[in-house]
């Protein structure tokens, strides 16, 4: 346990400051883009709901691009170990199960994968609490709704896939969560290892989780308690235990290069 406990020391001094800097920005982005839309309305306007306009300000392409830079710095962080001072076979030789190398990295990166995605829900309630303040400007706070925060996150599809409010949508975004983070990291050592056809998995993975987000993202036109969801969301668990699994085969038999 101590070595793991020191493994992920070193892999967090490794991403402390790039999570902080994206946390920091996922957070203040709607502050910087909704006074914008938010301008040119008034009490004789029509106001878009919140979530609408949360989306239409460009802070989905946003989060997906944070996304996009988290996932980037894990590849640089897998790669780093190999490239210039070979700091992996230096770990390889620790007197740690070689297990420890693969938790500590995954631990790590899922703690800044929900790092991020807790940034974003704040990120949300920020966003609302400048909507309210402009709409609460309007004819001394009347147009001000009740809990309306509350009704814009059971609303907008977007905020229910990152903060589900059913069991079967938990599920289905905890698979989704643990299947992006084990099955990139898997792809990275599938990649080193010359194991091309682990991508197998890995392509199916990303067709279920497309399909689930697509289906996720527009239930307002096919709402139902489908079992096809259950299925899915088990789909991708256990495919998660496939990648942990395999992963921890390639780097027991030090096939990495």
């Amino acid at each position: 346990m101590k070595g793991l406990y020191r493994l992920i020391n070193i892999e967090f001094a490794k991403w402390l400051v790039f999570t902080a800097i994206l946390c920091i920005a996922a957070i203040i982005m709607p502050l910087i883009v909704l006074p914008n839309k938010l301008k040119n309305y008034n009490e004789h306007t029509v106001n878009a709901r919140f979530e609408d306009l949360y989306i239409s300000s460009g802070n989905v392409m946003w989060f997906v691009i944070f996304l996009a830079l988290i996932f980037a710095f894990l590849l640089k962080t897998v790669y780093a170990d190999y490239w210039g001072s070979k700091s992996i076979y230096n770990y390889l030789t620790l007197p740690v199960k070689r297990e420890a190398l693969y938790f500590s990295k995954l631990f790590v990166f899922a703690t800044c994968l929900l790092m991020l995605l807790a940034s974003q829900l704040i990120s949300i309630r920020l966003g609302y609490a400048l909507y309210a303040d402009k709409v609460g400007s309007y004819g001394d706070g009347q147009f001000v709704m009740h809990n309306g925060f509350f009704l814009a996150m059971i609303r907008s599809e977007f905020f229910r896939l990152l903060l589900p409010l059913s069991f079967s949508r938990m599920l289905s975004t905890f698979g989704i969560f643990l299947v992006a983070a084990t099955g990139f990291y898997y792809g990275a050592l599938c990649e080193r290892s010359r194991k091309y056809y682990g991508f197998a998995p890995i392509v199916a993975a990303i067709w279920i989780t497309i399909n689930v987000i697509g289906y996720r993202m527009s239930e307002e036109i096919h709402y139902s308690e489908l079992k096809g969801l259950y299925v899915s969301s088990v789909s991708l668990l256990v495919l998660s235990g496939f990648f942990v699994w395999h992963s921890l085969r390639i780097i027991k038999r030090g096939a990495v290069a």
